[in-house]
């Protein structure tokens, strides 16, 4: 499986289920719930993106390997700053951001059994 197959698939992975979890959260405990599992999904796959897209820069011993270590501590700033002031403002719930933020490393595991499964 390539990289830009498992972003893919991950991607896929992750927005279905979370978008159906947000329709019950929605409905048994309300729209703050729903919306802190949207943004914790939505923000999940942003960041899973993101490493997926530069994580070759990892692996370069270069001038770009320090950069990238200081674009991923922007990142989860940024991360930081979004989750904190949507909880702040009481746009979204706690618990929900957690739930949304869950869906992801499932989807990663699930889809690496696939691919394990997938390879002779």
């Amino acid at each position: 499986m390539t990289p830009t197959e498992l972003k893919t698939r991950v991607t896929w992975a992750t927005c279905v289920p979370t978008l159906a979890l947000a329709s019950v959260a929605a409905w048994l405990a309300g729209a703050a719930v729903a919306w802190g599992v949207l943004a914790g999904g939505a923000l999940a796959v942003l960041n899973f993106r993101w490493l997926v897209a530069h994580a070759s820069l990892v692996t370069t011993w270069s001038a770009a390997s320090g950069a990238w270590s200081i674009i991923a501590g922007v990142r989860f700033l940024v991360f930081l700053v979004i989750a904190g002031t949507l909880i702040a403002t009481g746009a979204m719930h706690p618990v929900g951001f957690l739930a949304g933020l869950t869906v992801l490393p499932c989807a990663v595991v699930a889809q690496g059994l696939r691919a394990a499964r997938e390879e002779p």
